[in-house]
């Protein structure tokens, strides 16, 4: 309204401008509330006003006229922004500092991922600049999911030699529309190769290691439990599987401070009830192989006469 008043027509101008144009004016905006040190400093002896630049100029002269420096395809990713402003000044400056840099992936995503928005230009910010792509900015929703995505790549990469950063990138590049990138990281991990060592030794006759992501994914198809959704669990170290006789799987948690493992739980086909027997038959081989567990027998007769008697209720 101020520019409008110092030239009339400005406001018409600005409403009735090709989306670039108007894009250009709200730029020079953004520079001249957020980010003096970009200003041009004119030394002509009558220096034409910014509200007359922008009544009579193209988009081209008003972003020379308010930026020190207009980056080579500056002015095309401010097109891609469309009719409508950015909601915040620094997002232009967010966006000329772009095209101002070095960093082909980013400009490369934003100009393949159709509109430019506020949104997209937070997860960029937020996102490590290897993962940068169209694919990526536009499947992820906000900067604090960025930075998770960044996490979640780093586990995979820890367990998985061959997740290298040119094969990551290189699967990102493919993606189809259907594809998720959850769905990516899945079919990494499902090939890690850096598993944790397992509590059960690999000579054994009846207690069989799942060693490695083919005998756990084996173990769940045979199963059919969720075995296949706790993958993370065993290439973290925080779970390891065993098979015993062919008769049920074994599932074994890491203890803290590094003391080893202990038996956590007996699983049979389809997650069904585990005869108490066979579970029996479990306890005592992980006991040979030095495996601790919950005790569950203690107490003797006089306890349990006194839960029988009491009805004492246990812990929910």
């Amino acid at each position: 309204m101020k520019l409008d008043d110092e030239v009339p027509g400005v406001l018409s101008r600005v409403l009735t401008s090709s989306p670039m144009r108007r894009q250009a004016i709200f730029s020079a905006l953004a520079v001249r509330e957020e980010k003096a040190d970009l200003l041009v400093v004119s030394d002509a002896l009558i220096p034409t006003s910014f509200a007359e630049v922008v009544r009579h100029g193209r988009a081209a002269d008003i972003l020379r006229f308010a930026c020190r420096d207009v980056p080579e395809g500056f002015p095309g990713l401010l097109e891609r922004v469309g009719e409508v402003p950015l909601p915040r000044a620094r997002d232009y400056i967010a966006l000329h500092d772009l095209a101002a840099s070095a960093d082909r992936r980013g400009i490369d995503a934003l100009r393949d991922s159709g509109r430019v928005t506020c949104r997209k230009l937070d997860v960029l910010a937020h996102l490590d600049p290897r993962w940068r792509h169209a694919h990526t900015i536009g499947r992820i929703d906000t900067g604090a999911e960025a930075m998770t995505f960044n996490s979640a790549v780093g586990f995979v990469q820890s367990v998985n030699s061959r997740a290298t950063d040119e094969a990551l990138a290189g699967a990102i590049a493919i993606m189809r529309p259907t594809s998720s990138l959850p769905k990516l990281l899945d079919r990494f991990l499902r090939r890690a190769d850096r598993l944790p060592s397992h509590p059960v030794p690999n000579d054994d006759n009846e207690l069989r290691p799942l060693a490695t992501m083919r005998d756990v994914l084996e173990g769940g198809r045979r199963y059919r439990n969720c075995l296949a959704h706790r993958l993370a669990d065993v290439a973290a170290g925080k779970m390891a599987v065993a098979e015993f006789r062919s008769d049920c799987l074994v599932e074994f948690r890491a203890l803290t401070g590094g003391l080893g493992w202990m038996l956590r739980d007996v699983h049979v086909a389809r997650n069904a009830p585990v005869p108490l027997a066979l579970i029996a038959e479990v306890e005592a081989k992980c006991d040979a192989l030095g495996i601790p567990r919950i005790n569950d027998t203690g107490g003797g007769d006089g306890w349990r006469g006194y839960r029988r008697f009491t009805q004492e209720l246990e812990w929910s």
